[in-house]
């Protein structure tokens, strides 16, 4: 499968699908392994690559046991740097587990239960479109079954999994921010295509009706910008979507030039344009990596609010970066973060950052907790009680989950410092308040909150 002749790698491929399907549950043993090798090359630059490693592994998940393909999935797919690798994952972790059925999921222990909720929340606030769509098709699986409400009575539920279950049940499964009608018709078109909206298209002024009632040189005029801008969307896709680096980096050099020199395009078309500019955010080529972070430093001042639209995908991979071993590459993510704080509005920021805590580990968890802390004293002010919505379980999720000299279970690094440095940061904000929240929780909380406060931070 690894082979780097692509006719013996898609031959291999085929080979394991056939196995699969000759052998199904026999090949159980077999499926943590292959199902990691089958989703690398589920992210591989060769189009005819993608497509068998996705039959494959759709075949996988409709043969073996669905509880192992369950597992493989989420183990070696879903948490992926790659967008594309976690988007295959989501879609035949939503038939798997269409297999299994909400009775089944909803009926392990508290804490599995609690897992799967969690994974299924991140999914579904992915960066690519697909994927969220997965994700919420999966939680509202859940969400339909009247374990669910069981559930939400045992576990007070994070903010995060209640914006996806009001944009669920408010908007449906379907990724308003999508242009396209559903995830297959995403599908059928070429992975991360460009599409036009009709911002771009008008001329700013005037009205849709207006439009219509355009005399001939002015429609001629209008078609004529249409193109233009079709074809600078095309050309820009197929530089960021292009197998060579060289070409993938000019392409991030093209849309950093738009930014300078026709903002307006860019805002205008921001969600179809990063859909493809985020895959080279973690593009597998380092150099390409980091220009594409770098390039991004140089957006924010110029795009500012316009932003908002992708900001929680482009934090969100941003964060991942923070736990790359490339110096250049955690730099300039470093760099984002800091310079997003400067020019982008803090109060969005803190809600970004606090939503993600529970899922970052090692240098990144301890950066962004660091970042809240200064979020704090700007945010707060402002609007105290959205500011406490969101920051205060980031501090009891600390609290109750770090053990020994300030490590917490299943995440690399000591985050003791900074985690005094964000509880003294919001008790400046808030005083007595906050210590009146803190005497409502267990006593290890309490204790381990007063020794926060008065660590001394040098």
């Amino acid at each position: 499968v690894s082979n780097l002749r692509s006719k013996v790698s898609r031959f291999a491929i085929g080979t394991l699908a056939a196995l699969f399907k000759a052998m199904k549950k026999q090949m159980d043993q077999e499926v943590e392994e292959i199902s990691r090798v089958l989703l690398q090359k589920a992210g591989d630059t060769s189009e005819f690559i993608q497509k068998a490693a996705d039959l494959s592994l759709g075949i996988m998940a409709q043969s073996v046991t669905p509880s192992r393909a369950m597992t493989a999935l989420v183990a070696n797919g879903v948490n992926h740097r790659n967008p594309l690798i976690r988007k295959c994952a989501a879609g035949h972790l939503l038939t798997v587990m269409e297999q299994i059925g909400a009775e089944k999921l909803l009926s392990g222990n508290r804490e599995s239960t609690e897992l799967l909720v969690q994974i299924l929340v991140k999914v579904a606030q992915d960066c690519h479109q697909d994927t969220r769509c997965y994700g919420r098709k999966m939680l509202n699986m859940l969400m339909s079954h009247p374990k669910f409400d069981g559930y939400l009575k045992q576990n007070l539920p994070s903010h995060d999994l209640r914006d996806v279950m009001a944009a669920i049940k408010q908007k449906g499964t379907e990724d308003p921010a999508s242009q396209a009608s559903s995830a297959k018709s995403y599908q059928g078109s070429k992975s991360g295509s460009l599409t036009i909206s009709l911002d771009s298209l008008s001329s700013g002024e005037g009205s849709t009706s207006d439009a219509l009632n355009l005399s001939q040189p002015a429609a001629r005029s209008f078609s004529l910008r249409s193109i233009e801008v079709m074809e600078q969307l095309k050309e820009l896709n197929k530089m960021l979507m292009a197998k060579e680096f060289q070409i993938r980096i000019d392409g991030i050099a093209l849309l950093t030039e738009h930014c300078k020199n026709n903002p307006q395009f860019v805002s205008s078309n921001i969600v179809q344009i990063f859909d493809t500019f985020t895959l080279r955010l973690q593009d597998s080529n380092k150099k390409v990596n980091q220009y594409a972070l770098e390039s991004v430093v140089s957006m924010i001042p110029v795009l500012k609010n316009g932003l908002n639209p992708v900001l929680f995908s482009v934090v969100t991979i941003v964060m991942d970066n923070l736990n790359s071993k490339n110096l250049g590459i955690y730099s300039a993510a470093v760099k984002v973060l800091d310079t997003m704080i400067t020019y982008l509005d803090n109060l969005l920021l803190l809600q970004i950052f606090a939503s993600r805590v529970r899922f970052i580990t090692g240098r990144a968890l301890q950066d962004i907790t660091d970042r809240l802390a200064g979020l704090v004293t700007v945010a707060y002010p402002r609007k105290p009680q959205v500011a406490e919505r969101h920051i205060l379980p980031v501090l009891w999720y600390f609290l109750n989950n770090m053990i020994g000299n300030g490590v917490l279970p299943g995440k690399s690094g000591n985050v003791r410092t900074v985690v005094s440095k964000l509880a003294k940061s919001l008790h400046k904000q808030m005083g007595l308040k906050l210590e009146e929240y803190a005497s409502n929780q267990p006593q290890h909380v309490i204790k381990l909150f007063q020794d926060l406060l008065d660590m001394d931070l040098q």
